[in-house]
């Protein structure tokens, strides 16, 4: 496997595990909360556009496969975020 398919691959698994916490422990307290979904937006999507790209040039490679079925994953998670950052920024996280 290609060094730069391990880091890749590395880089994968630590985003998602910041974003696994950063779900989890992320609470809307106060009358301005911090606006940590457009940050976590942006750099999920870069790891996914990167990784996709690497995953295309080193096709049939050993962990290739694997940068490529997490790319499209990493991507759903990042329009999500992004989502949420719109929905925090319009004010609808308030309870009712």
């Amino acid at each position: 496997m290609r060094a730069l398919i391990i880091v890749m691959l590395c880089v994968q698994a630590g985003i998602f595990i910041v974003t696994a916490l950063t779900v989890l422990t992320a609470r809307s307290t106060g009358e301005r909360p911090r606006p940590i979904w457009s940050s976590l937006a942006i750099s999920l999507i870069i790891v996914s556009a990167t990784s996709w790209q690497i995953a295309d040039k080193h096709e049939g490679g050993a962990g290739a496969d694997i940068l490529a079925y997490c790319s499209p994953l990493l991507l759903g998670m990042g329009l999500m975020a992004a989502l949420l950052g719109i929905r925090q920024r319009r004010g609808l996280d308030g309870g009712s």
